[in-house]
């Protein structure tokens, strides 16, 4: 169920003028530019995921802008990819039923930006700082422990 409500989340996905205005309080005009070209289903999930951190990092006494503005653009490797709530349905489920086969195609950009987004990222973000950096570059590698990237991790996995 938790899967099909997220679906319906990407395909219905809206920004509503306060969305705007958060955007707005954490990134930099150029940040804004990256967060911007994501697909807007993407933008929706960032915000929420950002959102969580926010009242999580409050809620812990750990806020960090740098982790809020992590969350906005943990998915800028995203940004050209050709994943939409359709396709990434279907890598969602082809990872599932083919394990880590699937990996093996990652001459196909789809594929690739679906499993690498976190490194590609980082292109984007090459002058920017290193937390930054290490917090995208991990949000889905739950080997490394650190307070910050597990807020991260749990609002992406819960939005």
């Amino acid at each position: 169920m938790y899967r099909i409500s997220q679906f319906f989340q990407a395909v219905f996905a809206k920004l509503e003028r306060d969305d705007i205005v958060f955007v707005n309080t954490y990134l930099s005009e150029r940040e804004r530019g990256l967060f911007f070209r994501l697909p807007k289903s993407e933008q929706v999930h960032s915000i929420r995921v950002a959102k969580d951190v926010l009242n999580a990092s409050l809620d812990c006494e750990c806020y960090d802008v740098l982790l809020i503005k992590a969350a906005l653009l943990h998915d800028i490797g995203k940004i050209g990819s050709g994943l939409n709530p359709i396709t990434k349905s279907i890598m969602v489920i082809l990872d599932k039923i083919l394990k880590d086969k699937l990996k093996r195609y990652k001459n196909i950009r789809i594929v690739k930006h679906y499993y690498d987004h976190p490194e590609i990222a980082l292109e984007y973000l090459e002058n920017d700082n290193r937390y930054l950096k290490f917090l995208i570059k991990n949000h889905h590698n739950y080997d490394v422990r650190d307070k910050k990237l597990q807020l991260l991790q749990h609002a992406d996995c819960n939005n």
